[in-house]
């Protein structure tokens, strides 16, 4: 029987504490192959476009913050929508951020690239409830 790959964790935000949180707490919460953060956002994007343009297996969930200083979660969001679809299809997108303001989860929800919206901080429980298929077993 052959086994699931499973999706590769990304994280885009430019605060390197919150995504060495969000590294500690995929990996002891989910059954995952590979995460990578990113600070910068252009690198981020980058990393999407040439890993999921040339790999026919590979998936990603990512982790996408709204407040950045050099691009905003949303500027991300309007340079993914002209990647390729292919890639954009390889790729699902949740908000993680720490505003809770009605209008950005408003925004999130209405974009049809955006899978869900996490407030910050992560945690186990967010995690475990939103990618139950990915748990690691206790």
């Amino acid at each position: 029987m052959e086994q699931e790959i499973l999706p590769d964790f990304l994280v885009i935000d430019d605060d390197p504490i919150n995504n060495s949180i969000c590294n500690r707490i995929i990996q002891l919460s989910l059954n995952v192959s590979s995460i990578k953060t990113f600070t910068d956002p252009s690198e981020g994007l980058e990393h999407i476009q040439v890993k999921y343009a040339n790999d026919d297996t590979a998936k990603a969930i990512l982790f996408l913050d709204i407040n950045m200083p050099s691009m905003t979660g949303w500027d991300v969001l309007d340079k993914f929508k002209g990647l390729a679809t292919h890639v954009q299809e390889k790729v699902k997108i949740f908000m993680l951020s720490s505003s809770v303001d009605p209008h950005d989860i408003e925004k999130a929800g209405n974009n049809t690239l955006v899978a869900g919206y996490i407030t910050k901080s992560l945690s186990q429980a967010k995690l475990r409830s939103t990618f139950s298929d990915y748990v690691k077993p206790n």
